[in-house]
């Protein structure tokens, strides 16, 4: 236990992995070619495996969906379920949660900005901060585009919230809240909403004990989903063709992914690290999970720097070109975690904060009414 919370084994290393997806995912398109373009003695099984892994961006980010429904929307049906919810402690956590780090990234985008002689959009700048990207604007950053989801299902759970606390104002406020955040979703991908509300589902319905055989089935059902999904995607290299009429639609896919990991993921968070290998890599795993979201976050603008300053886009891979893009990969890392230290670091004292100032502002505030 830690601050009241309970540590899910192996949760923190999936998601450092499915940020760390994200982060290869672009730096493999823009350091090497497609891989119909490699020469003809290159395109085997192992350069097709690494160009398949290196493509997992999109599905990492459905991951992110689900395990944010599951410690988000999970917790918070638990805490009404306890009668314990409170919302302007919710509004600190969330709130300074997403700022932090989108906060630093913004004024990163600034400063390579700046660096590249590109004029900052102040308008698309701004609305990225309100998580107005994909409603108003556009993203100023590829990464953001989930980030308003990520808001949005936040503003949605706290105003059901509101609702099933008969919120002591009202229901028109929380009533009010919540139609907005419909109406954002007819501008959203609503599939999206669904993948979240999985996870929160997820979190209600836990089991006590690993179901092996279970685990197993959900991560056969992943991998042959991840390649299924593969086939939707626009790709001179990997298509079926005539036959892809074949194939549900890639919304209905994302879907049986996400629910095939919430299945796994409800089995291998119970799945003790029993050896000193097993607790090292469960011990990295969050480790590198802390500064997960600002890798995620500011990783593109690495990679626009390196393009500026000449980054070679790679026609084959060999030795060199690949150790030239682990190079670049641990650079992103290393810029993301001096970001991080900065600001995401302090999430929990900037929480603490405000919750206390909050509290301190109760006082005087019922003590002149009782008087």
């Amino acid at each position: 236990m830690k601050n009241n919370q309970v540590h899910y084994y192996w949760l923190d290393l999936i998601r450092f992995l499915a940020a760390f997806l994200v982060l290869s995912s672009h730096f493999r398109g823009a350091f090497f070619v497609e891989y119909g373009l490699l020469p003809a003695e290159q395109q085997n099984a192992f350069i097709s495996f690494f160009y398949l892994v290196t493509r997992l961006g999109h599905e990492a980010v459905l991951i992110f969906f689900v395990m944010s429904g599951f410690l988000v929307g999970g917790r918070v049906i638990e805490r009404l379920k306890n009668g314990v919810f409170d919302l302007k402690s919710y509004g600190i956590d969330r709130s300074v949660r997403i700022l932090l780090p989108l906060v630093s990234t913004l004024l990163f985008l600034i400063l390579t900005n700046f660096i590249q002689g590109i004029d900052t959009d102040w308008i698309a700048w701004f609305g990225n901060l309100l998580s107005l990207q994909g409603i108003y604007c556009s993203s100023v950053i590829d990464p953001l585009w989930s980030l308003s989801y990520e808001v949005w299902f936040y503003i949605l759970a706290g105003s059901l919230a509101m609702l099933f606390k008969k919120h002591i104002n009202g229901i028109a406020i929380p009533f009010i809240i919540l139609l907005i955040c419909l109406l954002v979703f007819t501008k959203l991908n609503p599939a999206y909403l669904f993948i979240w509300v999985m996870g929160a589902i997820t979190y209600w319905v836990q089991p006590k004990t690993c179901n092996k055989f279970l685990l197993c089935v959900a991560l056969l059902a992943m991998i042959i989903l991840i390649g299924t999904l593969q086939f939707t995607r626009v790709s001179r290299s990997l298509s079926l063709g005539e036959y892809s009429s074949f194939l549900p639609n890639r919304d209905a896919l994302e879907l049986l992914f996400s629910f095939t990991f919430c299945l796994f993921l409800q089995q291998v968070i119970l799945i003790r690290p029993v050896n000193s290998l097993a607790r090292f890599i469960n011990s990295m795993g969050t480790k590198f999970a802390a500064f997960s979201y600002t890798l995620y976050l500011t990783h593109m603008l690495v990679l626009r720097l390196l393009e500026y300053y000449g980054a070679p886009k790679s026609t084959s891979v060999n030795w060199f070109s690949v150790g030239y893009y682990i190079g670049e990969l641990i650079l992103s890392m290393i810029v993301a975690y001096f970001i991080y230290w900065i600001f995401e670091k302090r999430t929990a004292t900037v929480k603490s904060w405000l919750k206390n100032r909050q509290f301190s502002c109760r006082i005087p505030c019922l003590s002149k009414r009782d008087n």
